[in-house]
């Protein structure tokens, strides 16, 4: 697991780290927010699409895993590919279940938001948000830094997980 660690940081990534699915907080209220708080949540889109899952079933997928990479960032769009990237080398190193967790911002601009089709559909994964993993909760616990952002001057810190088995 070393390797993805590395990797994480080759890809300029702050920080990363191996947790377990134990150590992942799930709060259904966190869909309340997907649902009804994101800017994203009122248009049809691939980002924000369940796929006939249930929360139970969202939430099962992710624990049945015995491994998951914690990637910090503070670039949403080099956290994005980063997660991909290491989804990808785990894949190839035969963790042929690897898969990444974490809204898409992989353009500088969502064509989808702009009302185009994505450009690069077999890259979007599901966001933490619609598996009901509360981000702030997680990694809170694991002394690591997440706030409300007060303006849009404020750091921010972005989470993604590489689920690896």
């Amino acid at each position: 697991m070393e390797k993805y660690i590395q990797l994480a940081k080759e890809l300029h990534m702050i920080d990363a780290t191996i947790i377990s699915p134990k150590q992942i907080f799930f709060d259904i209220r966190t869909i309340l927010k997907c649902r009804w708080g994101c800017e994203y949540s009122l248009q049809e889109n691939m980002k924000c699409n369940f796929r006939d899952t249930i929360y139970q079933e969202r939430v099962e997928m992710v624990k049945r895993y015995r491994r998951i990479l914690l990637v910090h960032s503070h670039d949403e769009r080099a956290i994005s590919e980063a997660v991909l990237n290491i989804e990808k080398a785990a894949f190839l190193d035969g963790y042929y279940f690897a898969f990444a967790i974490r809204a898409c911002h992989l353009c500088e601009r969502c064509a989808v938001k702009q009302g185009n089709p994505c450009p690069t559909p077999d890259k979007v994964r599901p966001c933490d948000s619609i598996f009901g993993i509360n981000v702030y909760k997680t990694v809170r616990n694991l002394g690591l830094p997440c706030e409300v952002l007060k303006t849009k001057d404020d750091v921010q810190n972005r989470y993604g997980f590489v689920l690896i088995d």
